[in-house]
């Protein structure tokens, strides 16, 4: 099979997007609780005293205050920069080489130009972009960033193509780098925010030291880092303030000032009594509220993703990387078969979701380039039944199944529905493991997870190689085992061909095949919801292509 490289790296990254939450914070689930040890539903605001303060009166500093989630354990892009609130962030303080569209139009940043193809990527950078500290970037600052992103778990596999070890650093504004192969998506996963360029010269004798995030964008973290560090305040909020040395046009605003909740509900209520200008949503029921005119002068904006939210399966257990495991309890397609026609999807969505989310119909969202319609399983208990006696299951004799995944409101409450269809014909779902992210994780690492509730990407990029790259055949992903080589043919022929018409015939084959094979059940679209007062018409606008916001973009 061609590439297999890609996909036996691509494997060490995907463990950790199994939940919603840990894959980019652009999520469909109802909870995201901040500090790791706070563990409580959401309770009444008054559960969590609040912090914020009110928005700046006219007159003052342009000043826009945000409500969002957890806080980040660390300032590396790289690793945990993945909530929304950290989203927030590397786009205000951080710029990519460019960026591309959900159609793959690129718009140059910092870099002027760039010649991609099956040898070279040769990247040639614009003069005098400056980092907030006052160093200018160079060839060898994005050289240093790309070398530290492949040697990271997480981004590792985006960067396997690249051959760094021969690079070449032509001059301070040209960068050529030989390729070990050809990936379709690189371009797309190059332009994403947490592929921010980093300051090399920051770098200490252990390696980066990631004690502050210094970039080239609008906006820098308030203080220098070093003595003054005013602009972190840690389990409370990070303060923005522009960066005097950016190379291109101000901001409109003078500083955000971002809060974080572990709690939704104080988060909503600081909404609704003024004390934040926008906020981060996640649970229906505040959705819902919000869309019905229960925050006076704010309007909810909702936007759908291109991931698909699903139930994931295990064809294998174990096994180290680029190894077969075991068997899983889900080899056997009547097993998954069962489970798919057991569950009543469309009505698990609607009722659970209280009719935010919309039901997925493929394993990809109608705003990507290789969407189709394939419909959703027949929920067919007998039917399910009948497949289950075909494995030797039924209720005198019931499959007993572990589910591994972040314990956050709309993970449980699938997974209770799920556990309430199943029991029905025979199966019956433990869910002792949707827990908390760092409990699950050695699992994860075991490769011993054989069910789980998540999406297919990590929230990087809207290639189709980015979007399916959790569902890649063979990839050695602990989730989803599969190995087989037809299907992994198609997923590597989709990410090695140039030509775009081919690759849509490819990666709809790759999904009708999985589909038809029954290797993962979806559930709904992914989407991201916030809460926004009115006055703020540039809000929607500043929601980029992969649905994180982009504080560069607001204007009024």
């Amino acid at each position: 099979m061609k590439h297999i490289s890609r996909l036996l790296a691509l494997a060490l990254c995907l463990v950790l997007c199994l939940s919603l939450a840990a894959c980019g914070g652009s999520s469909s689930s109802t909870a995201s609780e901040a500090p790791a040890n706070d563990t409580a539903e959401a309770a009444p605001a008054a559960a969590e005293e609040s912090a914020a303060e009110a928005p700046a009166a006219d007159g003052d500093l342009k000043v826009f205050v945000y409500g969002t989630d957890a806080n980040s354990t660390t300032f590396d892009p790289a690793s945990d920069l993945q909530t929304n609130s950290g989203n927030f962030l590397v786009h205000a303080v951080g710029e990519s080489l460019w960026t591309c569209d959900a159609d793959g139009n690129m718009t140059m940043k910092v870099a002027s130009n760039v010649d991609y193809n099956e040898n070279v990527l040769d990247i040639t950078l614009n003069q005098g972009v400056m980092f907030s500290n006052g160093d200018e970037l160079t060839a060898e600052d994005v050289l240093f960033t790309f070398q530290h992103n492949a040697s990271q778990f997480r981004t590792m596999a985006m960067y396997a193509c690249m051959d760094l070890a021969n690079a070449e650093i032509a001059d301070d504004y040209h960068l050529v780098i030989p390729m070990n192969y050809y990936d379709a998506a690189l371009i797309d996963l190059l332009g994403n925010a947490s592929c921010m360029i980093l300051d090399a010269d920051v770098a200490g004798a252990d390696g980066y030291a990631f004690d502050w995030l210094i970039g080239t964008g609008p906006y820098m973290l308030q203080g220098d880092g070093i003595t003054d560090k005013s602009g972190w305040e840690e389990s409370v909020k990070y303060t923005l303030v522009r960066n005097p040395n950016y190379w291109g046009e101000a901001p409109y605003y003078d500083e955000f000032d971002v809060y974080f909740y572990s709690q939704e509900s104080t988060r909503y209520a600081d909404l609704q009594s003024g004390k934040l200008d926008a906020a981060y949503l996640t649970e229906a029921t505040y959705i819902n509220n919000l869309s019905k005119g229960a925050v006076p002068d704010a309007s909810l904006i909702s936007v759908n993703e291109n991931a698909v939210f699903c139930f994931e399966m295990a064809v294998e257990m174990g096994g180290a990387s680029g190894e077969a495991g075991e068997p899983a309890v889900f080899s056997d397609i009547n097993v998954r078969k069962a489970l798919a026609h057991c569950l009543d999807i469309p009505t698990m969505v609607e009722s659970l979701g209280e009719g935010v989310y919309d039901v997925a119909s493929s394993l990809v969202g109608e705003g990507s380039w290789v969407y189709e319609d394939l419909g959703v399983y027949e929920y067919d208990p007998e039917l399910a039944a009948q497949y289950l006696a075909e494995a030797g299951y039924g209720l005198d004799n019931p499959l007993n199944v572990s589910v591994y995944c972040e314990g956050t409101a709309w993970n449980a409450a699938l997974c209770e529905a799920a556990q309430a269809y199943a029991a029905a014909i025979g199966i019956n779902l433990d869910l002792s493991n949707v827990t908390d992210f760092a409990t699950i994780l050695p699992s994860l690492i075991a490769n011993q997870v054989p069910m789980s509730v998540g999406q297919g990407s990590n929230g990087s990029g809207n290639d189709p190689a980015n979007l399916l790259q959790q569902f890649g055949p063979s990839s050695d992903n602990s989730l989803l085992r599969v190995r087989d080589e037809e299907l992994a043919e198609l997923f590597n022929a989709g990410s090695s061909e140039p030509d775009h018409a081919k690759r849509v015939q490819i990666y709809q084959d790759l999904i009708r095949g999985m589909y038809d094979q029954y290797h993962v059940i979806p559930i709904c679209v992914g989407t991201v919801n916030f809460g926004v007062k009115d006055v703020h018409t540039s809000f929607a606008a500043a929601i980029d292509t992969s649905n994180r916001v982009d504080p560069c973009l607001l204007t009024d």
